[in-house]
């Protein structure tokens, strides 16, 4: 038996559960990190080059496929990747590893400690963007995948700000930073632009708010460049803010007599209670 709004109602069901199907579709492509491993030996060497010395870059248009898809990296150099992004964070971990062991300040509470900082500033970051990308009603913009691989890109140049640090010490490594943060900057606001300010483009698309969005990711960038390498090298033997503050406190800031020392050059809190 004929009944319109059976049919219709299996209609409408139908579209509406076609239309969820590409939703879940398009969700769960979004988690594809096969694409972002997509790496080879040449495309890495040439990445770290781009990263490192953006200025001499030309092309920074992506390619895409027959089929209108983006290349892999391997095919597009100026695609985003997380290889590099994640073996520059252990790599950093690393060498900051090697700063405090040469610092003699080593433990593996302190590497912990630094990790869970870097972590932290990295899951922050990425949060405040996309709450940035909805509050400005631009959330096609830059995708999960995409925004952490760009976002973590600049863990390859505080690595090379460490090792400059060991070399060179502080003024070097001082020098070193303001180039790195400036390189990064330029390289995020060359490699952004198509994603954040070119996709989709049209008068009524918002590229006002989206350079609000490219302006505040290359400001969180320098920021966490300099907390997170800054952290590693500021420690200087003999320096003790927390014990100068706190006698400071007790009124034996003007004490002459000589604060305790421990080898590694903290105060020794014992041994400066026991002091007459």
């Amino acid at each position: 038996m004929y009944d319109p709004f059976v049919n219709t109602a299996r209609h409408l069901g139908g579209q509406f559960a076609e239309q969820q199907k590409q939703k879940i579709t398009q969700y769960i492509s979004t988690f594809n990190l096969k694409y972002y491993f997509a790496v080879d030996v040449n495309y890495v060497r040439r990445k770290l080059l781009i990263i490192l010395f953006p200025f001499l870059h030309r092309d920074w248009t992506n390619k895409l496929s027959t089929n209108d898809k983006p290349m892999t990296p391997r095919e597009d150099i100026n695609a985003p990747d997380l290889y590099i992004p994640s073996m520059a964070f252990i790599t950093y971990i690393l060498v900051a590893g090697i700063v405090f062991g040469v610092q003699q300040r080593f433990t593996p509470e302190k590497l912990g400690m630094l990790t869970t900082n870097a972590l932290f500033y990295m899951i922050f970051e990425n949060l405040i963007v996309f709450l940035m990308k909805y509050a400005l009603n631009i959330s096609q913009s830059l995708n999960v995948w995409h925004a952490l691989a760009y976002s973590s890109y600049k863990f390859t140049s505080m690595v090379v700000c460490l090792l400059l640090y060991l070399i060179g010490g502080r003024k070097v490594y001082y020098f070193v930073l303001v180039y790195c943060i400036l390189a990064t900057v330029f390289f995020l606001l060359r490699s952004l632009k198509t994603f954040i300010l070119d996709m989709g483009w049209s008068p009524n698309s918002g590229r006002k708010r989206k350079i609000y969005l490219l302006l505040a990711i290359t400001a969180f960038q320098s920021l966490i460049m300099w907390l997170l390498t800054s952290s590693v090298t500021s420690y200087m033997p003999g320096k003790y803010d927390f014990a100068k503050m706190a006698m400071s406190g007790m009124g034996l800031s003007n004490t002459n007599k000589e604060v305790p020392l421990m080898s590694d050059g903290e105060v020794d809190y014992e041994a400066l209670l026991k002091m007459p």
